[in-house]
Parts: structure tokens; C-alpha cells; sequence
């Protein structure tokens, strides 16, 4: 009750404030659907179907609210509060709200952007560019690393640059506040992209710590890069990227995602989107991935489509199969339901999407 009281008299004030100096926008999305996914494992070794209620695989629901207030001389004062909610039961993620964006900053013509709070992941960003299927949050470029690449980033300092001559460039850097240990939870990344009219390149670096100022998880607290490219053909685009995650031999502790303490995991895709109409569009993918240690290997092929409706409203279908090897468990959806070792698994999803 307090989350719902807090909303909507923050919402309430923005509304007023937009009124009085016309630059703030509230805007979202809501996605929903229904979710098919073969040989899920079962706490007792087994492998069962699950025919669900698909609120996120296609992609996040989510509000938020941005504004602009010009201060003369080509600077602006910018904010941006954004937040997650599953469309199956309308809750935001448990006692978190703006769980996306939360930040204030300043921006520039000539110089860019600067913004103070959490932010969206710079590799995050870079994924979606190079992805043919969009960075899907059920099948895509996630898959073979868990979601390492996605979501935001807390405590950091954002700078985003002008674009020359079809180049730009961010950097971000995220304080751990851990008192005494300035590494502990520590964040960098920088991401860079070159842009024509038919061919674009992109790569990023991240590093995320653990409190102790360590590179202990392969999904959660390593090192990643990530690169890839675009070249656009009429209709017709084509994708290719590459993604490696390292965390520390000696610091590395195995977890659910990592069970024999892997240290390096990597992956490489090709694909292709195809706008047949203005309505109807195709996006498909072939991904590789190989993990160290006995992780083992895997292949993902995947399929999908989406016909707009309207300008703000669309339905997709997407459907894939992961071809594990015999020591691997990787999921045909990322987020869950992971197979036995050495199963294959095959899963599929189709809803609407509508933004507001």
C-alpha cells in the first residue's frame, strides 16, 4: 500500500510539474503473453514441460518518467526514473522501485551528456544493437551467459559523448561504497560505436567486483567484452557479435550457473532481420557458446516475427531450440528453466506488446 501511495503521489507531482514548464513525459510499455518450454528439470532429476503465463520473454514491462528543462546556452538538466513490473501480476520486483534509471544530470550540444545515479548497463546497450533478435529476454544473445550483460548499474557516473563523424563513445563508472575497500563493488565499462549509413560497429568492456574487490563469479562479478557489427542490405540486415566473460582462477566460487567453477566463458552469433512490410518483419539467429573447466558447449537456433497493429502496438512470436553438450545445461530461455546436463530443450512464446 505504501508502494502504491508513493506512485501515485510522485506521479501526481509530475503530472503538475509537467503542466507548469511542458518537459516531463511519463511513457512505458506492458508486454504479456503465453510461454512454452520442453525437459525443464525437476528437483528430483526428472524432465517435465511447462506450458506458463509469459509475462517478460519477449521483453520487460516497465514506466517511467524523463524530463528536460533547458538552461540556455545549448545546456539542459535531464532526469530519468524508470522502473520494472510483471504484467502477470502488476508488482514491481520486491521493496525496489526505478529499478532501470534513477538518475540527474546535466547535457550539453556540443559536449554530451553527464548523469549521477543508477543506469542502464553500457553492455546492456551493446547487446541490443548487435543482436538480431533484439536482445530478446527469453532467446537471444543471453542465453549462453545467463544475462550477465543486462540491467542497470548502481551508484555510477555516466558520460555519454557528441557523435563525430559517425563515432560516439560512454563511460561509466560505479562506486561499491564499501568503507575502506575502495574496489569492493566497483563497476567500469566503457563502450564505444562507429556508424554509417549501411554499416555499423560496436564494441564494449565491463568489469564488476564482488564486495571483496574480486572478479569471483563468471555471471556476476567478471570481466566482459563484447563487439560486434551490422550491415544493412534494404530490408535486409545482417548481425554478427562475439561476447567473453573472465572471472579470476584463484577467486572464482562456484554457484547454480557455474557449478564446476568455470573461468572463462565465450560466444559467437550470426543472424539476420528482414522488414517484408511496413507491418511484418523476420529475425533470426544462430549462437554458439563454450564455457572452461567442463562447462561445456552449446548451439541455439532461433526464430521469430512481429506484426505492428499500430504505430504503438505490436504481436510476436519467437520459437528455439538449444542443442547442449553432454556436460552443458544451457536454458532455450534465459531467465529459467535450465535442463538436465545433456538435454536438449526446445521453447517458444508469442503475446503483445503495446507502448504507452
Amino acid at each position: 500500500m505504501r508502494k502504491i501511495i508513493f506512485c501515485a503521489s510522485l506521479m501526481a507531482f509530475s503530472a503538475c510539474n509537467a503542466y507548469a514548464q511542458s518537459s516531463v513525459t511519463l511513457y512505458g510499455r506492458v508486454s504479456s503473453g503465453l510461454d512454452f518450454v520442453t525437459n525443464v528439470a525437476t528437483p528430483n532429476g526428472q524432465s517435465k514441460n511447462n506450458y506458463r503465463f509469459g509475462s517478460d520473454q519477449y521483453g520487460y514491462s516497465w514506466f517511467g518518467l524523463t524530463g528536460n528543462e533547458d538552461l540556455g546556452g545549448g545546456f539542459h538538466a535531464v532526469f530519468k526514473l524508470e522502473s520494472l513490473f510483471t504484467s502477470g501480476t502488476g508488482q514491481t520486483p520486491p521493496n525496489t522501485i526505478f529499478t532501470r534509471d534513477a538518475y540527474v544530470g546535466l547535457s550539453a550540444d556540443n559536449y554530451g551528456s553527464i548523469w549521477f545515479g543508477e543506469a542502464m548497463s553500457l553492455t546492456d546497450e551493446t547487446g541490443w544493437y548487435i543482436d538480431p533478435l533484439g536482445e530478446q529476454v527469453g532467446i537471444g544473445v543471453g542465453n549462453f551467459a545467463f544475462g550477465r550483460a543486462w540491467g542497470p548499474r548502481s551508484n555510477v557516473v555516466t558520460y555519454n559523448s557528441p557523435k563525430w563523424a559517425g563515432f560516439s563513445f560512454r563511460v561509466q563508472d560505479g562506486f561499491g561504497n564499501e568503507a575502506g575497500n575502495f574496489r569492493g563493488g566497483r563497476q567500469f565499462s566503457v563502450s564505444a560505436q562507429y556508424t554509417l549509413t549501411s554499416f555499423a560497429a560496436y564494441g564494449v568492456y565491463e568489469e564488476i567486483r564482488d564486495t571483496n574487490g574480486k572478479y569471483s563469479s563468471l555471471y556476476a562479478a567478471s570481466r566482459e567484452y563484447m563487439a560486434g557489427a551490422t550491415y544493412t542490405l534494404g530490408g535486409l540486415k545482417f548481425f554478427t557479435g562475439y561476447q567473453q566473460l573472465v572471472s579470476s582462477g584463484k577467486d572464482t566460487v562456484p554457484d547454480t550457473f557455474n557449478p564446476d567453477g568455470a573461468t572463462r566463458s565465450q560466444q559467437e552469433w550470426i543472424g539476420a532481420s528482414y522488414q517484408a512490410t511496413p507491418a511484418l518483419a523476420f529475425q533470426a539467429g544462430w549462437y554458439h557458446g563454450n564455457v572452461n573447466h567442463g562447462g561445456g558447449t552449446g548451439n541455439l537456433g532461433a526464430i521469430g516475427t512481429t506484426y505492428n497493429l499500430s504505430k504503438r502496438t505490436f504481436v510476436y512470436l519467437t520459437v528455439g531450440a538449444m542443442f547442449n553438450g553432454k556436460s552443458s545445461a544451457f536454458p532455450v530461455e534465459t531467465a529459467d528453466s535450465q535442463p538436465l546436463p545433456g538435454h536438449n530443450q526446445q521453447g517458444g512464446y508469442f503475446g503483445i506488446m503495446h507502448y504507452f
